[in-house]
């Protein structure tokens, strides 16, 4: 890959790839099921036996245990490197619980100093602001508890607020990231000159699957990437760390205390979390790895948002249930699907990480990756964008309109009209215009009466 500065990367022309991954704790071993197998992919496709997945992916962000792999191959480690890590101290960050008067005194299941050592032992003095050791775009997703707003800490050098958050410390915004309630203390990171925030996983909200909030972040005007969207320009790859498809009887419920139910928190905002980000990247694209998100709504096949799809997409994952799991394999009783779906339980890192690897295998096909994502393919000039509000200094020619016949009727209260280029309103009074190809379109009623005639 060509030596270029990580704004000159960003904001480089031609398509753009984003890799999301989702927070689930020790299930993450899962995650690097499928990325090895994308890692290799990639290798193949691009004839290059050492590629990296921050030389073909632009933006890399995630939550939790996703921000831990987000965070390492930004910074150029392999899958191989970081699985490895996760082997080595799954035990130790999982491993001793503390006493139940300390659990129910610091809401705090786990030490964290494993972790935290284990974290500045990985990334030492990197900086989120580092511009040559991040070789990617990066988004750590974490929530302030005491504002109750979630933080997509970025590193991209034209953000609104990388001047305040560059100096912080890359295992310490990790870290935040994966603070999750009732397993870890929260973090607390300096947020102006005499205030200081208390941070918390990333997924106690909506963005435990980050996929949609990196979309957001890429092509908003609010953030700084500016991307533009079409299937052809904006490739997001999604992986998850296994959904189990969990139920319980009423005797169960019934029996459960304080604690079972704190538990259990966690998991209901991902499931919800994954459940509305996973309906709307697939309104919003055609994808081939799409799958049906309930009976409902199906698999949002010929569902898009004014008939045009704005990216490519790919998901990852798999439904942590005997029907998903034996079909790849795996025959395990109820119990112990429950007992993998555990997000602390260290002694199923082994298991994971067999099922990440069969499940990659079966369902992640060359075929899904479009070839005008391959980064050696010659990029075309941007497309030129005329913003409203700037005078642009072009040879403009006085010209009159030529009478187009249209028709029109005048409608008596607020509507709208959905076109290609979105959803037009109108006010009462305003006119709905039938064009010459039989479109539809709004025209403000003073316009209307300065440039038509009614026969």
């Amino acid at each position: 890959m060509a030596k270029t500065s990580l704004l000159e990367r960003l904001k480089s022309p031609g398509p753009k790839r984003i890799l999301a991954l989702d927070g689930g704790g020790i299930r993450g071993v899962l995650t690097l099921g499928y990325l090895e197998k994308l890692e290799a992919i990639l290798r193949k496709r691009h004839g290059n036996p050492d590629m990296l997945l921050c030389e073909y992916f632009d933006f890399i962000g995630g939550t939790s245990t996703g921000s831990i792999i987000a965070a390492g191959l930004s910074i150029g480690l392999s899958t191989a490197a970081i699985k490895e890590k996760y082997f080595e101290l799954g035990s130790v960050i999982f491993g001793k619980k503390k006493n139940l008067f300390n659990y129910l005194s610091s809401a705090e299941k786990y030490d964290t100093r494993p972790l935290d050592n284990a974290l500045k032992h990985q990334f030492g003095d990197i900086t989120i602001g580092d511009q040559k050791l991040i070789k990617s775009g990066l988004c750590i997703v974490t929530k302030r508890a005491d504002t109750l707003s979630t933080w997509p800490i970025i590193n991209h050098p034209e953000g609104k607020f990388y001047q305040a958050n560059k100096n912080y410390p890359l295992w310490q915004v990790v870290r935040a990231s994966a603070a999750a309630p009732t397993y870890f203390m929260p973090v607390q990171l300096k947020v102006g000159e005499d205030a200081k925030g208390v941070f918390i996983d990333g997924g106690i909200s909506l963005f435990n699957n980050p996929a949609l909030q990196m979309l957001l972040i890429s092509t908003l005007r609010g953030f700084p990437f500016h991307w533009p969207m079409g299937p052809e320009n904006l490739l997001v790859v999604s992986v998850g760390t296994g959904r189990p498809s969990l139920r319980y009887t009423l005797k169960e419920l019934k029996n459960m205390n304080l604690l079972n139910w704190a538990s259990m928190i966690p998991e209901q905002f991902m499931n919800d979390a994954n459940y509305f980000n996973q309906l709307i990247m697939q309104i919003l694209s055609d994808s081939p790895t799409a799958k049906k998100i309930n009976e409902e709504v199906g698999s949002l096949k010929y569902d898009s948002l004014n008939g045009a799809h704005a990216l490519s997409y790919l998901r990852y994952d798999l439904n942590l249930d005997r029907n998903h799991l034996k079909a790849i394999g795996f025959d395990y009783s109820d119990k112990r699907i429950r007992e993998l779906g555990a997000m602390d339980d260290h002694r199923n890192i082994d298991e994971l990480a067999k099922i990440g690897q069969v499940a990659a295998e079966k369902n992640m096909k060359n075929s899904h990756f479009p070839d005008y994502f391959d980064i050696n393919k010659p990029t075309t000039k941007p497309v030129m964008r005329i913003t409203q509000g700037k005078k642009w200094n072009m040879d403009f020619q006085s010209c009159v309109k030529k009478p187009i016949p249209v028709q029109a009727v005048q409608i008596n209260e607020p509507f709208e009209v959905e076109t290609l280029e979105g959803l037009m309103k109108g006010k009462a009074g305003d006119y709905l215009i039938r064009g010459i190809e039989g479109e539809y379109y709004v025209c403000d009623r003073k316009i209307f009466l300065k440039t038509y005639d009614i026969k």
